[in-house]
C-alpha cells in the first residue's frame, strides 16, 4: 500500500469501507457459529457494516454522482455461502470453513470466507500468498499488523483488494479472507 491517503469516493477508498464491512459480517457470522448449533444456513441477510444498506428504492449517489445498486447479500455457516468467488478465493487444503459471506454489487462485490486448519500461520500467509499472485494480484509490503499476521495483496489498479489475516491459537490457525472484487472475476 502507499503511504497516500484515498480521496473520498475513490475506488480504493470504497473498497476499503467495504472489506470492513466483511470483516464485521465474519466476526458476527462466526460468533453466532460458536453459539449456536452447526446447521447450516443460507438465507439471504443483511451484513453489518458501518455505512447503510442500499435498497432498491433508497439507492444512495456515490460521491462520483453515480448511483449504487442494491446489495444482495448472502452468508452461510460451515459451508460456502451460493456465489462465493471460490475460483478466485479457494479454500486452503485441510480447512474447515467455519463461515462465508458474498455481497453482490456495483462497482465492486465483496466476499469473505473465515476457516482453520491445522497449521501454522505462516503456512496459511505462504498458500494463499501463492495462489493470489499467480492470479495476478501483487503482494503489499507487511507481513503482520499490530502482531497479527496478515497480508493485502491488489490488483487492477487497486480495485481489487484481498486480505488474508490469521490467529494462531495451539496447533490451530483461524484465518479469514476478506476480497473486494471486479465483477468480471465473479464469473
Amino acid at each position: 500500500m502507499t503511504n497516500s491517503t484515498p480521496r473520498p469516493g475513490s475506488p480504493l477508498l470504497l473498497a476499503r469501507r467495504g472489506l470492513f464491512g466483511v470483516a464485521a459480517s465474519s466476526a458476527v457470522i462466526l460468533l453466532a457459529a460458536c453459539s449456536s448449533p452447526a446447521t447450516p444456513t443460507n438465507t439471504p441477510t443483511a451484513t453489518a457494516s458501518s455505512a447503510p444498506a442500499a435498497t432498491p428504492s433508497t439507492a444512495a449517489a456515490t460521491a462520483s454522482g453515480t448511483a449504487t445498486a442494491a446489495a444482495t447479500a448472502k452468508s452461510a455457516v460451515k459451508e460456502l455461502v451460493d456465489g462465493f468467488p471460490k475460483t478466485v478465493v479457494p479454500l486452503m487444503t485441510g480447512a474447515q470453513i467455519q463461515a462465508s459471506s458474498v455481497q453482490l454489487t456495483t462497482p465492486v462485490s465483496v466476499a469473505a470466507l473465515t476457516a482453520t486448519v491445522t497449521a501454522p500461520a505462516a503456512d496459511v500467509l505462504s498458500y494463499y500468498s501463492k495462489v493470489f499472485t499467480d492470479q495476478g494480484f501483487t503482494a503489499q509490503p507487511g507481513d503482520a499488523v499490530d502482531g497479527v499476521p496478515l497480508k493485502t495483496f491488489i490488483r487492477a489498479g487497486g480495485q481489487e483488494i484481498i486480505t488474508v489475516s490469521v490467529v494462531q491459537t495451539a496447533a490451530t490457525a483461524t484465518f479469514t479472507v476478506g476480497a473486494t472484487l471486479l465483477p468480471a472475476s465473479l464469473k
